[in-house]
């Protein structure tokens, strides 16, 4: 049997109403997304009650992240993945990489000056700001 206590609710969850005296900053029993610097949003109903509005893209008013008006709060969360031949073309398409031309067990990540090559057993980590940089895997 799973112990709900140990099990942190998701934020999406939580109706903007219901929310109105909580803050994600302090609870940490809640789920919160995460600004383009890893900080927890306090508040992250705000956009997507803003249905309707001529906004578009707006800075969160609560944590300074970027995010549609109308749509769920963005979680900027770092990402990181493992390449193996399975997940290839599957990592490529999300770093917008391209195998390289010599070695297609050979994943180029970056532009011209800025090339980083992964290879079967690297990690590749996506930060806030969608920078990529490249683990290699332990020898």
């Amino acid at each position: 049997m799973t112990n709900t206590t140990d099990v942190p609710r998701a934020w999406a969850d939580i109706d903007p109403a219901d929310a109105t005296e909580l803050d994600l900053s302090k609870d940490l029993t809640i789920t919160a997304p995460l600004n383009e610097n890893g900080e927890r949003c306090p508040w992250p109903w705000e956009p997507q009650q803003l249905v309707g509005a001529p906004m578009g893209q707006y800075r969160c008013g609560y944590c300074g992240a970027m995010v549609m008006a109308g749509m769920p709060h963005l979680d900027y969360a770092p990402e990181e993945r493992q390449l193996t031949a399975d997940n290839f073309d599957e990592i490529a398409e999300w770093s917008g990489g391209r195998p390289a031309v010599s070695d297609h067990r050979v994943l180029l990540i970056g532009g011209t000056d800025d090339t980083g090559e992964a290879r079967i057993g690297d990690v590749i980590h996506r930060d806030g700001y969608g920078e990529f940089t490249i683990r290699p895997a332990s020898a």
